[in-house]
């Protein structure tokens, strides 16, 4: 066999290997230096090119994920509901008894709960699920009474967690962010904050504000915790009389109506001066003196808005 025949032989075994500078040089000679080195040069310049190009690949996978992840991450408020062990509800039972009690001192634990956690608003669901809770034992309590069959029961259910607690609480927290955040804001830090003023949503929406939105909706299920035990229990209770068509019915159900919606504002006025940076909170209290006077002209009138709930509820 002939040189030649061997160095085709050579090559058609091996073209199934991947090439080396061996496999290039072999069968034609001696190479001259000078090409080499530039073919060293090739080869590992090639190598470096391609693997810069595999990290740089990789780089922005992971900056991608990151970024993803950072903007789309659960809170830690909707993990825990997945977990009951993390759940404390010995403080949140010890909230509600204080929320009747002495409502002042849950909001002063605000001030450790910051110093330890950096945020005011809660990361433990227990209040709102023991909230709800609560009421759809009411709900049921109010079916036996009035729906008397599951389909009704389950819409009762429905209608005074999701609807009255949970939807209000997310209109009534959105309003209460925006307007103390535009409104009752302290104007130093207000000019010291990032707000932005470009476009229309960013104009009405305070995303850079220090006033948390969960924060507001904490104090939405503070507030509405009185209004569970005057108008979903002790109404509740007194239906035999709430339902009699007399003057002193009237002037229950509207005074029972008065002091729950009073009160409501009573701890949501607590709630926002707890926060330093809020000011002149006190007009809050202002919605009182109007229940006072549509109680007044309910009264007098005797329209007894127990008895048009009852209605709303239950026609």
């Amino acid at each position: 066999m002939t040189d030649a025949q061997k160095f085709g032989h050579s090559t058609a075994r091996r073209s199934v290997l991947p090439l080396t500078k061996e496999d290039i040089t072999e069968g034609i000679g001696l190479v001259d230096q000078d090409d080499n080195i530039s073919m060293d040069n090739s080869i590992q310049s090639t190598s470096l090119t391609s693997y810069a190009a595999r990290q740089h690949r990789k780089s922005k996978s992971r900056r991608i994920h990151e970024n993803f992840n950072s903007k789309f991450r659960i809170p830690r408020y909707f993990k825990r509901l997945f977990n009951i062990k993390s759940l404390d509800f010995e403080t949140s039972v010890w909230d509600m008894i204080n929320l009747i009690l002495r409502p002042k001192q849950v909001y002063r634990s605000l001030y450790y709960q910051k110093e330890t956690r950096n945020k005011w608003s809660r990361d433990d669901p227990s209040f709102v699920i023991l909230l709800c809770g609560l009421l759809s034992v009411s709900a049921v309590g109010w079916s036996l009474v009035y729906a008397r069959s599951f389909g009704k029961c389950i819409r009762l259910i429905f209608h005074m967690v999701v609807v009255d607690f949970l939807l209000a609480g997310f209109i009534i927290a959105t309003f209460g962010w925006i307007i103390s955040s535009k409104l009752l804001l302290d104007k130093n830090i207000k000019d010291g904050s990032s707000f932005s003023t470009d476009g229309f949503l960013r104009r009405i929406i305070p995303f850079n504000s220090p006033v948390e939105w969960a924060y507001c909706f904490d104090v939405h299920c503070n507030a509405y915790l009185l209004i569970w035990v005057l108008l979903y229990l002790i109404e509740l209770v007194l239906l035999p009389v709430l339902r009699l068509h007399n003057y002193i019915a009237t002037l229950l159900g509207n005074t029972l109506y008065f002091i729950a919606l009073a009160y409501y504002f009573i701890i949501s006025f607590y709630g926002y001066n707890t926060l330093p940076f809020l000011h002149k909170t006190e007009y809050i209290l202002l919605f009182i003196p109007v229940l006072a006077f549509i109680w007044l002209i309910l009264s007098l009138s005797n329209i007894n808005l127990a008895a048009y709930m009852l209605k709303y509820y239950f026609s």
